[in-house]
């Protein structure tokens, strides 16, 4: 079966002043794929290892939004790494055609200048994902975009799939939040970093590829 993945201050209550609290569960929204399956990683598969085209600046797009989303979190419960070997990598990024030019991102509304897909493929169980993800992102054409605008695009659109590989399995309604469809922000905002925090306090249906 395959499945493509298109896809603070914080109140609460403390059982003792060593325990981690589970952080508040509204605002957020839904993080579970179509079939109601949750998948998150777990400590013993911590840092998650993301391999990056070498192509263009695509590592340090993924770096920077490894970094995001470790930000998002209290306790560690996420962290991931960049490794220079693709067959040792649980989640791999790579440019779908043409790699747009290194340009600082423009500061200006956003535009649809690029995109991106994740997908995941369960093994015959349906229970566990048989291989890594796998991500790629390209740049639109047919349209005029400055490389300042397409950078800025190629930013969100890395935090948005990164964020489905480490668990987000849908998209978020409110364009507010990175893991729109069309996101308005360049970072993971505030509703985003409830989602997830929610999510790695909710129990996995899914487990990842074997490392």
């Amino acid at each position: 079966m395959t499945r493509r993945l298109v896809a603070l201050s914080l109140l609460g209550l403390v059982a003792a002043c060593t325990d981690p609290f589970v952080p508040r569960r509204t605002p957020t929204y839904g993080f579970a794929d179509q079939f109601g399956d949750v998948f998150h990683w777990l400590p013993d598969r911590l840092p998650v290892r993301y391999y990056a085209d070498a192509r263009g600046n695509l590592a340090a797009l993924v770096t920077d939004g490894v970094g995001a989303w470790e930000r998002q979190f209290l306790y560690g419960e996420y962290r991931g790494v960049l490794v220079d070997d693709s067959t040792a990598a649980d989640v791999i990024v790579v440019w779908a055609d043409s790699v747009p030019p290194t340009a600082d991102p423009d500061p200006g509304p956003p535009v649809v200048a690029c995109g991106g897909v994740t997908q995941g493929i369960l093994d015959s169980t349906g229970q566990a994902f048989a291989e890594p993800f796998r991500t790629k992102i390209s740049i639109l054409t047919g349209t005029v975009f400055t490389a300042a605008q397409v950078q800025a695009c190629v930013s969100r659109v890395v935090i948005h799939e990164l964020g489905h590989s480490l668990g987000v399995l849908r998209e978020a309604p409110d364009t507010l939040a990175i893991m729109s469809a069309t996101p308005r922000v360049r970072q993971p905002a505030a509703i985003d970093r409830r989602t997830v925090q929610v999510l790695y306090h909710t129990e996995a249906t899914l487990a990842p590829a074997p490392p």
